[in-house]
């Protein structure tokens, strides 16, 4: 999924059939070292995989979401280096709380009850993840991105959502949004993992990888 800046503007990006291909192949790669680095971490099997890539107004997202007054978590870190932006990587509650079985054996019943284990816990995760993803767009690339630390949220989809968009727009920024599978022995979640360079910075990672820029 790919969308322009701004949550009203809704302006949306044409991505060609290679760009596609190429963001799926780094995703992929990204996926792979993160279910590794996740199964180190853990001692347990784990797996990921990209299901779906599309493109839908940013304003469509919060349905995917569950609706924009659900419930989401977000552990979230800008970038900077050669190419600027945000990494964030968004789970539906539902989808958390799928994770957090898998992970710790067990969830809590209601967003108030999320305590300092189960924030470390998803913590964790979404920085593997995103640090993953940066850097397999790092290898690809050959361009130098570094993430700052994670914050982590549990709010309304809506809220995350702006909060994001509304500090990436003001760099003029592209979101690429990309749905993610984690899954073990024996369950499975999902989730939507979301990086979000400067329009410039997205033109030279396409043009690095030997692909004219999106329209």
């Amino acid at each position: 999924m790919f969308w322009g800046n701004g949550m009203e503007q809704q302006e949306q990006f044409n991505f060609s059939g290679l760009q596609l291909s190429a963001v799926k192949e780094m995703s992929n790669i990204g996926l792979g070292h993160a279910a590794t680095a996740l199964s180190d971490m853990t001692g347990r099997s784990f797996n990921m995989s990209v299901p779906n890539i599309e493109s839908v107004p940013v304003a469509q997202l919060s349905e995917l979401m569950g609706g924009p007054e659900s419930t989401a978590l977000a552990v979230y870190m800008p970038f900077e280096g050669d190419v600027f932006g945000y990494i964030a990587f968004l789970f539906p509650w539902q989808s958390a709380a799928n994770l957090w079985e898998m992970l710790l054996g067990t969830a809590p019943d209601d967003p108030s009850l999320v305590g300092d284990m189960e924030a470390s816990a998803m913590l964790e995760v979404g920085n593997i993840i995103n640090s993953n993803f940066l850097n397999a767009i790092s290898d690809m690339t050959d361009l130098k991105m570094h993430a700052t630390p994670p914050a982590f949220a549990v709010e309304m989809t809506q809220a995350i959502l702006s909060a994001i968009v509304s500090e990436a727009e003001e760099h003029d920024a592209v979101a690429l949004a990309v749905e993610t599978q984690i899954f073990d022995e024996s369950s499975s979640t999902s989730g939507y993992f979301l990086c979000i360079p400067s329009t410039e910075g997205l033109q030279l990672m396409f043009s690095k990888l030997g692909i004219s820029e999106a329209a």
